[in-house]
């Protein structure tokens, strides 16, 4: 294939624009639906003589008043809702009751100071695995091609955290796991087209660099066609049937991939073409001496 790609960079650029200043817009008026993992709260485990359906007792805990709670099904049986700070947990009990005879296992209250904790720790973590990815690109490539590659994975994640704002999804350690692995998998997918970038310029030392780029993205883009399909094909799959937990993590899988595939192909060659002509005159901006 001969798709000028880097010829709508441009357009790229503003619809990446658009997506990244649209999240940090939601981020600061709507804010995110943050879990009981982050807030404080309740969690109680009931079992039941006779387990009701899931559906209808999610149902019955929102007609309730309850709007901030988390309802799980586990492998022995028993039931967990896990209640947001401020949630009436008198409510939550006189709904289980109406479900038939059942025992209160556990009740436990999670602090602010808990919450607090997990909330910096997760903070902690996704600046910790962006200043590693960053490291590790500057030093397989140049620091250029390492601020493409931390651009276009920044990109995506902040595109993520906007969608879950925008839904008012919950928003917990499960989630940021998930968007922790949404960004490893946009660096890999870069780093792929980096390397064959890297390939080509020194085959084709006569070839300007934007032909050198759009070569590489083509000869790379079966590969991340057939990757991309694989992998939302599953995610949106247990995105529809995986049930309300999985559902919202998948919920991360689903937009990130999608998101993840566009910043590759579009977002992070770009920037380092547009960026070397700017800084070096054109010339190539990788090491010819470090080896795959």
């Amino acid at each position: 294939m001969k798709i000028d790609f880097l010829r709508y960079r441009f357009f790229a650029y503003g619809m990446s624009l658009i997506l990244v200043l649209g999240s940090i817009f939601l981020l600061f008026t709507k804010g995110l639906n943050l879990g009981l993992d982050f807030t404080g709260g309740t969690v109680l485990e009931v079992k039941f003589d006779k387990n009701p359906p899931i559906g209808k007792l999610r149902e019955a805990l929102k007609d309730a008043g309850l709007e901030s709670f988390l309802l799980q099904e586990t492998q022995d049986g028993t039931f967990i809702v896990k209640l947001r700070e401020g949630e009436k947990v008198s409510e939550a009990e006189k709904v289980l009751g109406k479900f038939g005879k059942h025992t209160l296992l556990r009740k436990e209250k999670i602090g602010s100071v808990i919450s607090g904790e997990l909330k910096e720790k997760a903070i902690l973590a996704v600046l910790t695995a962006l200043v590693g990815i960053l490291i590790y690109i500057a030093f397989r490539f140049k620091p250029l091609w390492g601020a493409g590659a931390i651009l276009a994975l920044v990109h995506d994640v902040v595109v993520v955290i906007g969608a879950y704002s925008l839904t008012f999804r919950e928003v917990n350690l499960e989630v940021v796991s998930a968007i922790l692995v949404v960004a490893g998998y946009s660096v890999a997918d870069t780093v792929v087209i980096f390397d064959r970038i890297r390939e080509n310029l020194k085959i084709r030392k006569n070839l300007p660099l934007k032909e050198v780029m759009n070569l590489s993205i083509n000869q790379t883009l079966s590969r991340t066609i057939m990757t991309s399909l694989t992998t939302f094909a599953t995610s949106f799959t247990l995105f529809i049937l995986g049930g309300y937990a999985l559902s919202n993590i998948m919920f991360a899988f689903v937009v990130g991939v999608v998101v993840g595939t566009f910043s590759s192909v579009f977002v992070a060659s770009a920037f380092v073409l547009d960026l070397s002509g700017r800084f070096s005159g054109g010339a190539p901006a990788v090491q010819e001496s470090q080896e795959v």
